[in-house]
Parts: structure tokens; C-alpha cells; sequence
């Protein structure tokens, strides 16, 4: 079955330094409406998952009556979060427990002085405190690091730390394009911090994983290329990939929730796929490739022609 990453706001009480500038400063929410037309078409075409995203989707006005009405629907979930909010909401996400997936906390460092540094002062504490609730109240979560030059350091600690929280795992994801410049990595400095996690597996004491974007030769690695998963922003566009979602509309939308079906947003993101697939294929097999193209969300990111950030 598949899962559809929804960007349920592009609010948020946070303005970090390694996110796209614009992309997560907006007031607009996600609406009911469109949830119920996904709840109601999703199913029958073999997705039952939801992941929620944002901005922070704990500040959509509706958060609590969107865990209702996903859950009635029978759908699982799963969110990420900053955790700010996280020890005066948490006891409204118990009864929702049985269908929770787990929630992804953002954690960019394993000092204070790096997490504060990349998403302002206070927020590691709060983070702390809700890893803390949740452990206290049984409730599954996993941590996840976006790389940066700032943090790269504390890769290995991040993931001790990670052990003693009690997290159920530790992802790390490389930087997208667009965000500061001073705290991307060049092509090779991303291959030796990756080659540092796949280092870390096998002694690690909880599962380390790389989200898809790292460095590889295989040609269609991910979820969204293998129509496994794919993403609604909080306008209700329906595009390929949650890590493209918030940059210049490009070529990799297919529709609105409000006028398409999404039986045929599906054939349309199928036919997409297959364009990018058989161009990737055609590139590889003629030895057209850049060093880039073997990061896939960097060979995406090109393809599909992401370069201004949107509210």
C-alpha cells in the first residue's frame, strides 16, 4: 500500500536557516474539504498511509478534527515536527495512538548550540521535552537530521543521542537547493558524510538510515519514482515528491485536488514518472550523466525545473 505526504500548513513558529527562504513563512492551511475528497479517493487505489508535513502541522486550526476524520476513514498517519508545541498537545493524540505511524521530530544537531543555531533559541530544549513526553506515554518517534555544513560534525553523536532519548531511529537527509548557500556541501563533501552513516549501521544501537537523495547508481531509488508515495501541498496540488513540494511550480504537478479525481492525478503522476524514468534511462545508457545526476532529488530537482521558492 502507498502513503501521501500532505502539507497540511506552510505556517510555522520556526524560521530555520537550512529551509528554503519563503517556503514555510506563509498563513495559509490545508483544507477540510480537500481532506475528505482525498480521505474518500485515495483508498480504492491502494493508499493507506498519511504523513503530515508543513510548516508545523500542529498549527493548522484543524489538526485534531483532520487526526478524526483520517482515522475514522481507516487510514494510518504519521507526522514531522518541530516539537515546540509538543508537551501541551500531546495528551489530544493519545485516542489516536492505534493508527499512529510514529512522529519524525526535526532534530539538526546533538548540542544545543547547533540545533539553536539552525532553528532559534529554545527550540532543542523543547525538543528534549518532547522526546521526554514521549517516552512517558508510549508513543513512537524517530529523529531526523537535515545535513549541513554547520552539523556535519555531530553525525555520530547525534545518533548516541538518539539511543539515549529512547528514539525509535535516526534518518539523516541532505540539504535541498535554495536554501542558504553557506551551509551547503559540495558533491564530495556529501559522499564523505554519507559514507560516515552507512558507516555507523552496523554497531548502531537504533536503525540509521539515509533519506532518498543520497549518492547512488541505481537510477530510480525512491518511493515517489516507483508511485509508492506521493504528495499533496497545502493548496491541494498533486505532485510527485514531498522534497520538491514549496519550490517554483516546474513541471512536476498534475493537478488540483478541487477539479481532478485522484484516480486520474495517479495515471497523470504515472505518465510523469514514466517521461522522467525512460529520459534518465536514455541519459545514463549514452553516458550524458554529470556527477550530479547520481543524487537523485538533485537530478529531480533539474528535471522538473524547481528553482524559485513559492508561499
Amino acid at each position: 500500500m502507498g502513503r501521501i505526504v500532505i502539507e497540511l500548513t506552510n505556517r510555522c513558529n520556526l524560521r530555520c536557516s537550512h529551509c528554503v527562504d519563503g517556503r514555510h513563512g506563509g498563513r495559509n492551511d490545508f483544507p477540510l474539504e480537500r481532506l475528505d475528497t482525498l480521505l474518500a479517493q485515495a483508498n480504492p487505489q491502494g493508499f493507506d498511509e498519511l504523513a503530515f508535513t508543513g510548516g508545523e502541522p500542529t498549527l493548522h486550526p484543524n489538526f485534531f478534527e483532520i487526526l478524526d476524520r483520517t482515522a475514522a476513514a481507516g487510514y494510518r498517519w504519521g507526522m514531522v515536527s518541530n516539537g515546540w508545541h509538543f508537551p501541551k498537545l500531546y495528551n489530544r493524540l493519545l485516542p489516536f495512538r492505534e493508527s499512529l505511524t510514529g512522529i519524525t521530530f526535526s532534530l539538526d544537531g546533538a548540542s544545543q548550540s547547533t540545533h539553536d543555531g539552525l532553528r532559534g533559541q529554545g527550540s532543542y530544549r523543547r525538543l528534549l521535552q518532547a522526546m521526554s513526553v514521549c517516552m512517558a506515554v508510549d508513543l513512537p518517534f524517530t529523529l531526523n537530521m537535515v545535513i549541513t555544513r554547520y552539523n556535519q560534525v555531530e553525525v555520530e553523536a547525534l545518533v548516541e543521542l538518539a539511543a539515549r532519548l529512547g528514539a525509535g531511529g535516526v534518518r539523516f537527509g541532505q540539504l535541498m537547493p535554495g536554501g542558504d548557500p553557506d551551509l551547503e556541501l559540495t558533491l564530495q563533501e556529501r559522499r564523505a558524510v554519507e559514507q560516515r552513516i552507512w558507516a555507523l549501521q552496523p554497531a548502531a544501537p537504533l536503525p540509521v538510515v539515509l533519506a532518498p537523495g543520497y549518492y547512488t547508481t541505481e537510477l530510480f531509488p525512491c518511493a515517489p519514482l516507483n508511485l509508492e508515495e506521493c504528495n499533496v501541498d497545502w493548496q491541494g496540488n498533486i505532485n510527485l515528491c514531498c522534497h520538491l513540494s514549496g519550490y517554483g511550480r516546474g513541471s512536476d504537478g498534475v493537478g488540483q485536488l478541487a477539479t481532478l479525481n485522484f484516480a486520474d492525478a495517479l495515471s497523470r503522476l504515472r505518465r510523469l514518472r514514466d517521461r522522467l524514468r525512460l529520459e534518465k534511462e536514455t541519459r545514463s545508457n549514452n553516458g550524458e550523466f554529470r556527477e550530479e545526476d547520481d543524487f537523485p532529488c538533485l537530478y529531480c530537482y533539474r528535471h522538473f525545473d524547481k528553482a524559485t521558492p513559492t508561499i
